[in-house]
């Protein structure tokens, strides 16, 4: 029995292996998140969105196991979107029966970001996977903005958001305050207003906001 529990386990492994690759995001770094700043955050999303989750379910594509997640947008600010944006991620919401008896155990990995109906997000995603179309966020938790009241977070708390970067641009006092803050909860009407004029005046093509680590 513990042979055959350990065989599962290096093959479900082996997948999430190959999926984890094929999303660009590499195995050690699956396991040791680095922790991204806004400038590396918004380099490396394709889309930015400001939301709200109304839908969640999950299933499989081509034998791969996906959660599919519908955002109700209310802000578009990095890329065009219709009022409801779907995008499926690897991983299911919980274990899930194949129909042929058995069970798929492949839920959404530790680090990637869950979704819950009816919660209000802030979503840095990447491109879409080329082959299997799957996607998720930059920095995987950590491009995950979730909004509570006037209030916004990221998976680890904003932390170190604003570390090792410059900003040489005019910023408004809500906004100064935001990149003084070492991390915590922002005020999130501040934030996202920053990141809509960053990405509108294009800082990070001009040189306003840069990134100071090598």
């Amino acid at each position: 029995m513990n042979k055959i529990v350990q065989n599962m386990s290096r093959g479900l492994m082996l997948i999430v292996s190959v999926v984890v690759l094929t999303l660009g995001v590499s195995v050690a770094n699956a396991k040791n998140i680095k922790k991204h700043n806004l400038v590396e955050l918004m380099t490396h999303s394709d889309s930015i969105v400001v939301g709200t989750v109304t839908s969640t379910t999950d299933g499989f594509q081509d034998g791969l196991p996906y959660t599919e997640v519908t955002v109700l947008v209310a802000q578009s600010i990095k890329g065009d979107h219709e009022t409801n944006y779907t995008f499926r991620q690897f991983g299911l919401k919980a274990p899930k029966p194949t129909g042929d008896g058995r069970i798929n155990l492949m839920v959404t990995p530790a680090g990637w970001p869950t979704y819950v109906d009816g919660e209000q997000v802030m979503l840095f995603l990447h491109k879409p996977a080329a082959k299997s179309g799957l996607q998720t966020t930059a920095g995987l938790t950590q491009g995950k903005f979730t909004i509570r009241g006037d209030e916004i977070a990221n998976g680890i708390g904003n932390d170190e958001l604003f570390a090792r970067m410059t900003v040489s641009g005019r910023l408004t006092p809500n906004q100064q305050d935001l990149v003084n803050q070492p991390g915590g909860a922002y005020a999130a009407e501040a934030f996202i207003e920053l990141v809509r004029t960053a990405v509108e005046e294009n800082w990070i093509e001009t040189g306003v906001m840069t990134n100071a680590q090598k």
